[in-house]
């Protein structure tokens, strides 16, 4: 603080994540891995950050194939729900995962990165040469990045999947509308803050009665 205060420098003047990318890493003629770039090594839950300097990039896969599900533990409305993820349940977002590795470590070995960067620090340098140890690291490492979606679906009368009516009422109550991020029938492509401003604006004028899509 003191740094950042007497000279605007230091880690205080970053936004953390310094940059991004939307890239196509499998031809499908639209981006499938969004990257965040960081100015240092960072660590999650369950793994503390390299002590190093260095830099970070992060591939995120955008629309997995994976299913995951949230079921009622019991009729205890406070025993806490089971919750799978389902996290590479589909093989093909483990191999877009991966490729979306491969091109992260490329990004890295480009002249002008390569004249800064030092080394590899995950994966171990050579995982990347051996295709089965990549994807053993994918697997022991990917996570989520905090932003679920789609639990409880809004879709039409005739979607028994579907949790919520097009006015964001849930089906079989009364008096109680979901205006967040789980009512998305799918998972969309980028971020989901500005989408979820959206449907809580919507939901709100939905509430209020200021506006109806069955008048």
């Amino acid at each position: 603080m003191l740094q950042y205060v007497t000279t605007r420098t230091g880690l205080l003047t970053s936004n953390v994540v310094e940059s991004g990318a939307f890239i196509d890493v499998s031809d499908a003629g639209i981006p499938d891995i969004q990257f965040h770039v960081l100015p240092f090594m960072v660590g999650w839950v369950d793994r503390a950050p390299i002590p190093q300097h260095g830099i970070a990039i992060g591939p995120c896969f955008l629309r997995p194939k994976s299913r995951g599900s949230v079921k009622l533990r019991s009729s205890n409305p406070k025993d806490p729900a089971l919750f799978d993820a389902g996290s590479f349940s589909d093989p093909d977002d483990l191999e877009v995962l991966v490729r979306g590795v491969g091109k992260a470590i490329e990004i890295l070995e480009a002249p002008s990165l390569a004249r800064i960067v030092k080394r590899l620090a995950l994966p171990e340098p050579g995982v990347e040469k051996d295709p089965a140890r990549l994807r053993d690291y994918v697997r022991q490492t990917a996570k989520t990045v905090f932003h679920p979606a789609g639990t409880a679906k809004m879709g039409p009368d005739s979607d028994r999947m579907a949790v919520v009516d097009t006015e964001l009422r849930v089906r079989g109550t009364r008096g109680l509308r979901v205006c967040d991020a789980s009512i998305m029938p799918r998972l969309i492509s980028g971020n989901t803050n500005a989408p979820t401003m959206m449907i809580a604006e919507r939901g709100a004028r939905f509430i209020a009665g200021k506006e109806s899509l069955n008048p």
